[in-house]
């Protein structure tokens, strides 16, 4: 069964019109060969994801975002939504839960002060820091060729000029009350749903704040600062070498198929970026494709990064289904030999592991999975499944540190079954 797209708020989206998996980045270079664990401890050390007793590289949500470049949103809330648990993964256990959301958007934005973030997507939404807005302006300009002629022209101004009457934004229940009498129940979108959804994509409509879990929608020359309007005017190739960067940064090593699934651009685009960014070609023993990096990781010493194999038990922690390790499937695949896919859409009775399962990380190993929930204070392990070559005991003990972690960054205590 495919596994369905979790979304908040979705519209059509351009399909890839290349296959991913063939695109190669042009190059007269000889690849640089490198270890299997060498990309492990890359790719986990970009991710900054400290020890639960800290001390943390980022101070709160915000610098999470800016860290990382996006978070995957998500509306399941089994043990929290996707936004939190990716964010409290990279904070030590000290942080809270309900703190992240007033840090991505901050109460007063854009009003009384500069925002934190954007709302887009790329296949599936997605939140952004808002120095990122001048990277994406080549999507929204394709998005915008593909779709554009989709919205009507009326239409278009109606809605802007429903969302410029309100200083700070505009839900889409007022819009659609302005505008019309067909409301938005669930999936069922009215005409102005779907054609505010579009705006979105194209950048004549943006997000950068919420009220309480309400997006609201707002106009871009009032809800973005001046130097990141001004910076999406940049020519397109350094626009496309910077978003290439970014991605390697946040990656650590990436294939053009990565990187085309991580913005959800056409496959010949990301093979464009990465030529021109200028980064370092890799060999990795059993891929078929070539990898990517900053050139300058490969200066770096070997201790800088995280040794190989797992770490202690109470150093683990857990990590949600959209989290940025986790969110590319195959990804999570080739780099960490870990098959993974979300059951919380396939029948009870033909899930293989549970309804929201989290993965297990131990020092650059992928050692397991959990399948747990919150039940009011209480955050429910069910049961837990060791990866091959892992003891059930010792992916068990690694299991109750990162709940306990995640337990008392969500303010619940952990209860395990009794055989545990």
């Amino acid at each position: 069964m495919t596994e369905p797209e979790t979304h908040l708020g979705d519209a059509p989206t351009p399909a890839r019109t290349e296959a991913p998996t063939t695109a190669c980045a042009p190059s007269t270079t000889t690849p640089h060969p490198v270890t299997a664990d060498w990309v492990r401890g890359v790719v986990v050390e970009a991710q900054h994801i400290p020890p639960p007793a800290g001390p943390g590289f980022y101070d709160d949500a915000a610098e999470v975002l800016r860290g990382i470049g996006l978070i995957q949103l998500d509306p399941l809330t089994r043990v929290s939504t996707a936004q939190r648990l990716t964010t409290l993964t990279r904070l030590p256990r000290s942080a809270r839960a309900e703190e992240v959301d007033s840090s991505l958007w901050p109460a007063g934005a854009p009003l009384h002060g500069e925002p934190v973030s954007f709302e887009a997507f790329t296949k599936v939404a997605c939140v952004f820091p808002i120095e990122d807005w001048p990277l994406l302006q080549l999507r929204r300009e394709r998005v915008r060729e593909t779709y554009g002629r989709q919205l009507d022209t009326g239409m278009r101004e109606r809605i802007r000029e429903v969302v410029a009457a309100a200083p700070d934004g505009s839900q889409i229940g007022a819009i659609e009350a302005a505008l019309g009498t067909t409301r938005t129940t669930g999936w069922n979108w009215s005409e102005i749903k779907q054609a505010a959804e579009l705006m979105v994509r194209t950048g004549e409509l943006v997000i950068t704040a919420r009220n309480g879990i309400i997006r609201l929608f707002d106009l871009p020359e009032r809800a973005l600062p001046a130097a990141v309007l001004q910076a999406a005017h940049l020519p397109p190739e350094q626009l496309r070498a910077d978003l290439a960067r970014r991605a390697a940064g946040t990656l650590g090593v990436m294939t053009v198929a990565d990187f085309a699934h991580h913005y959800h651009l056409a496959s010949a685009d990301a093979a464009h970026g990465i030529a021109l960014a200028g980064l370092t070609e890799l060999r990795v023993p059993g891929w078929k494709d070539l990898g990517y990096c900053d050139p300058q990781l490969l200066q770096r010493p070997p201790e800088d990064l995280p040794p190989a194999g797992t770490a202690p038990a109470a150093q683990s922690r857990l990590i949600g289904p959209f989290d940025p390790l986790l969110r590319d499937r195959g990804r999570a695949r080739r780099i960490f030999g870990f098959d993974y896919t979300f059951e919380a859409y396939v029948p009870k009775d033909k899930r293989r592991y549970g309804h929201y399962v989290m993965a297990v990380l131990s020092g650059t190993e992928l050692v397991g999975r959990v399948d747990l929930q919150r039940v009011g204070p209480v955050l429910q392990i069910n049961q837990v499944f060791p990866e091959p070559g892992h003891s059930t005991r010792s992916v068990t003990a690694r299991v109750r540190a990162g709940a306990r972690t995640l337990g008392t960054q969500l303010g619940t205590r952990v209860q395990l079954p009794e055989d545990l």
